[in-house]
């Protein structure tokens, strides 16, 4: 169900893009995505400063995210602060992955969000998120699109795969050699 609502919001995303509506379909059937639950354990010492996931963009197309439970999801809005994000039950969340950026020539921006240490009296309760990732398949070329390029926005990125772009990312963060 996941797949197929991303599926659906990649064909909204295409045709703000001024793409065909399914431009993304066949790059996404059978593509990298995953669903990665995450635990934050409960903070059992005061932090020094530290966030429990620094602020970031993710690599991948889109992420859908269903109400994670408490605060601590926070993004940057265009100016620089950052915000709660907070979904209800029946709501979903819908970030924008560096792929998507790059494809769009930050047409569509990356979310850049992080996950915040809770207040002092929540230290001892575990947090709990399950995102689903969003990825093409490895040959989807993320090529700056034709028509996201003009004079006031020139091409920003050079031509790579989603594979070549993963596995860059992956070594960035130590994660492959």
């Amino acid at each position: 169900m996941l797949e197929k609502t991303a599926k659906y919001v990649l064909r909204s995303l295409a045709l703000h893009l001024g793409l065909e509506e399914p431009y993304f379909d066949n790059y996404i059937k059978n593509g990298n995505s995953i669903l990665r639950p995450i635990h934050y354990p409960p903070i059992k010492t005061e932090p020094k400063g530290a966030e429990r996931a620094a602020a970031h963009g993710d690599i991948n197309l889109i992420t859908l995210l269903m109400g994670a439970q408490g605060k601590g999801l926070q993004v940057q809005n265009h100016k620089g602060d950052w915000i709660d994000a907070v979904a209800e039950p029946d709501e979903l969340m819908i970030n924008v992955g560096d792929m998507l950026s790059r494809h769009s020539n930050n047409k569509l921006k990356s979310t850049i969000h992080r996950v915040t240490n809770p207040p002092k009296e929540m230290w001892g309760t575990s947090r709990y998120s399950i995102p689903f990732f969003m990825h093409p398949i490895s040959d989807m070329k993320l090529d700056v699109l034709e028509n996201c390029i003009d004079e006031n926005n020139p091409k920003q990125f050079d031509d790579i795969t989603s594979g070549e772009f993963l596995d860059e990312r992956l070594r960035e963060l130590g994660l492959k050699k």
